[in-house]
């Protein structure tokens, strides 16, 4: 018997996280998180991860899992979430799979092959290549169908994928010099993982998913307040923590939004205001990109009202 969870996305600032706590009672539900930077230690206040007090009424899975500066791709995110659904097996409570990470949950209702395990002298040896020349002509060279053959990190995840043929992955390790077998003596555990992970998702199916949009106009107001809020609460402080910690240059700070400009905040490269106003913005660019990922999936949109005539309808099912 398949057991059930539910999914709620949606953009960054929706409310996701405080619509399930508003309406699920306290120890009702249990909330795995698809969320690619909740995932890290130390990134608290910037990623809007919930409170301890939060947490008590509403147990996550999936915050505070590794190290800043550890990779974590959607194959890696498969294979935790299956490790997290298994402990979850015979657990009664409702499951919540809630995150804006759009990928992550795409990959676990389609069962995504782009959780191909990664193959690391592949890796290296194909972007040495294409920092000679472009990721065009390795794309075409290798004969690979990336979704963008211009985007060297799409171009060497479609040879990845491409090696689970095994002609393919002969053809392309030899137009690049490499010997498959080294590269395979650790990807065949990885594949045993994966393939294991499988197994685990194979006994859970999703009884419903929806993404909470509040329109247009009021998610940008929702977008600035979090934001201010971050910056108020102590978003700099944190960065310095992080930074203390040596993990200052690793890019989900660096780059990160709002940690950068929170970073530059500390630097003294921008004032107070101007540092809260490029977080916003950068915020608002984000939440667009969620949109239309969301959109073209072809996933059902809700606002604050709509949701919860549809979360009350599954409460009653």
């Amino acid at each position: 018997m398949q057991r059930q969870f539910h999914v709620l996305t949606g953009p960054t600032a929706a409310g996701k996280t405080g619509f399930l706590l508003g309406h699920l009672p306290a120890g009702s539900a249990v909330v795995v998180s698809a969320d690619s930077r909740q995932v890290f230690r130390l990134m608290d206040i910037g990623t809007g991860k919930p409170t301890r007090d939060e947490l008590d009424l509403l147990p996550h899975y999936g915050l505070d899992v590794l190290e800043l500066g550890t990779k974590f791709s959607v194959y890696q995110f498969l294979i935790c979430l299956a490790g997290w659904l298994a402990e979850l097996a015979d657990d009664p409570r409702q499951v919540w799979i809630c995150g804006g990470t759009g990928l992550y949950i795409h990959a676990l209702l389609e069962r995504m092959t782009l959780g191909a395990p990664p193959r690391h002298k592949l890796r290296l040896a194909l972007s040495a290549a294409i920092s000679e020349r472009s990721a065009h002509y390795w794309s075409e060279a290798l004969q690979l169908s990336p979704a963008d053959p211009h985007n060297p990190v799409r171009v060497v995840r479609a040879a990845e994928a491409a090696c689970v043929d095994h002609l393919a992955m002969q053809r392309i390790y030899a137009q690049l010099g490499l010997d498959p077998v080294v590269d395979d003596a650790g990807n065949a555990v990885e594949q045993e993982r994966f393939l294991a992970a499988m197994q685990v998702l194979d006994h859970w199916q999703c009884a419903g998913l929806a993404v909470l949009d509040p329109g247009h106009a009021e998610l940008l107001s929702r977008i600035s307040l979090r934001v201010r809020r971050m910056f108020e609460q102590g978003l700099p402080e944190e960065v310095q923590v992080i930074r203390d910690a040596g993990y200052g240059d690793v890019d989900e700070v660096a780059n990160g939004i709002a940690y950068r400009e929170a970073g530059q905040l500390l630097d003294g490269e921008i004032g107070y205001e101007d540092a809260v106003e490029q977080a916003i913005i950068r915020t608002r660019q984000y939440a667009k990109r969620q949109r239309t990922y969301f959109r073209g999936r072809g996933w059902q949109f809700k606002d604050d009202a709509k949701l919860l005539a549809w979360f009350n309808g599954l409460q009653r099912s």
